[in-house]
């Protein structure tokens, strides 16, 4: 490689670094979080009352077992009995799920908490093993494709084409200016902390826009289905 090659080489990268343009708003990462019980289903999971161990429990099985009452099963050793598929929470009770890192990678834990009582714990599984089946289940390809990594946040890169010399943002198409307002809208009204970056590189010979965008969220809230559709779209419509 030539010294003027490397110098017009650093020369683009300097000019794309100043272009890349940055939506963030940072604060103490939050790792807890109530959901719906739409949620257990989106992940896959029906929420069951039983016997666990031979004592009363909220426990989980996959969507996919179709668990029914009076099911009696053996899992991890222990023998559950299933008394209903809850269809609609108790008044006063919740599900929360937390995220957590366990040996070099996130966890994600949720629990049943009724008003007063025990707490059961439904599930613990690593964040990104949930997350992949998921966005598979919900058909939200763009983040099957974009995830890169996930701790107590979750990192998404999404990029078309050859990188170049980068737009000012006065430059840039009305599609990319209109990404940039709505991940700052996401960040501010939904996640309250993360941040998304993009870097416009114009059109290929075949018309189609050249760029990369990346997304850090919290993870807990990618576990939020209107989040998740939302921040899918996003990432959809660059791709328009």
């Amino acid at each position: 490689m030539s010294y003027a090659k490397t110098v017009r080489d650093l020369k683009i990268q300097h000019q794309r670094m100043l272009n890349t343009f940055v939506r963030e708003k940072w604060g103490e990462i939050p790792n807890e979080l109530e959901v719906k019980l739409k949620s257990l289903k989106a992940w896959g999971f029906d929420l069951l009352m039983g016997l666990k161990g031979g004592e009363s429990h909220m426990f989980v099985a996959d969507e996919d077992d179709k668990r029914k009452k009076g099911d009696i099963y053996e899992e991890h050793g222990e023998k559950l009995e299933v008394k209903e598929v809850v269809s609609k929470l108790p008044k006063g009770s919740k599900i929360i799920i937390n995220v957590e890192l366990e040996d070099r990678r996130g966890i994600i834990k949720a629990y049943y908490r009724p008003q007063l009582g025990q707490e059961d714990l439904l599930f613990s599984l690593p964040s990104a093993e949930l997350l992949l089946v998921y966005f598979k289940k919900r058909g939200f390809n763009n983040l099957l494709k974009a995830f890169q990594s996930s701790g107590l946040t979750t990192e998404f890169i999404q990029k078309n084409g050859e990188q170049g010399k980068a737009y000012d943002y006065e430059e840039l198409p009305p599609q990319m200016k209109r990404a940039l307002r709505e991940a700052w809208d996401l960040i501010r009204k939904k996640t309250k902390v993360g941040r998304f970056t993009l870097a416009y590189f114009g059109q290929n010979k075949d018309k189609k826009d050249r760029y990369i965008a990346s997304w850090i969220l919290p993870t807990i809230y990618l576990f939020d289905v209107e989040v998740a559709e939302s921040l899918n779209k996003l990432l959809q419509f660059l791709d328009k």
